[in-house]
């Protein structure tokens, strides 16, 4: 049992170094190196930094919508990463991004899967990738709601209804 748990706290570790590395070189291709941003400054936040806001977007209950807080750049205008929490039932309507992004769950457990495919429950530590331009939905299935970090190189977009190649 300890072993299994082991492995599991290693998947979860490797697969957010994974995503930062990720993160980190979409990044660097589309910013220069000078200047630096945060003028030239690390920057370093806890958690308890990011208090995510109420956004438009609903899930099909009206009861139920995620809120976002940028977490480095603005998901209105450009490449960005985000700290998005989801209400526990949230599920979105089926719809399509103009660009891709990526997904790794922080708290909670999320689905993210596309029309016909049987939805795979991710928790902690889960990753996704959601190519641009394919129908998908997301939702949210813990009663504690769920906390993602998201990743994009463009600005963040929604068309519902879906907008296909």
């Amino acid at each position: 049992m300890k072993k299994e748990t082991m492995k599991m706290k290693m998947f979860s570790i490797t697969t957010f170094v994974a995503c930062v590395i990720m993160a980190t070189a979409a990044k660097a291709q589309t910013i220069p190196a000078y200047p630096p941003l945060n003028g030239g400054q690390s920057v370093t936040h806890p958690a308890s930094y990011y208090v995510p806001a109420k956004t438009p977007w609903l899930g099909v209950n009206k009861n139920t919508r995620l809120w976002t807080v940028n977490a480095w750049e603005d998901p209105k205008t450009g490449a960005h990463g985000s700290m998005t929490r989801f209400d526990y039932g949230f599920v979105s309507p089926l719809h399509t991004h103009k660009h891709d992004y990526y997904g790794v769950v922080i708290k909670g457990v999320m689905e993210n899967y596309q029309v016909g495919v049987k939805p795979l429950k991710m928790g902690p530590g889960g990753y996704w990738y959601q190519r641009g331009k394919q129908a998908h939905t997301t939702a949210c299935v813990s009663k504690g709601g769920c906390l993602v970090f998201l990743v994009q190189a463009s600005a963040f977009d929604a068309q519902i209804p879906p907008v296909e190649e």
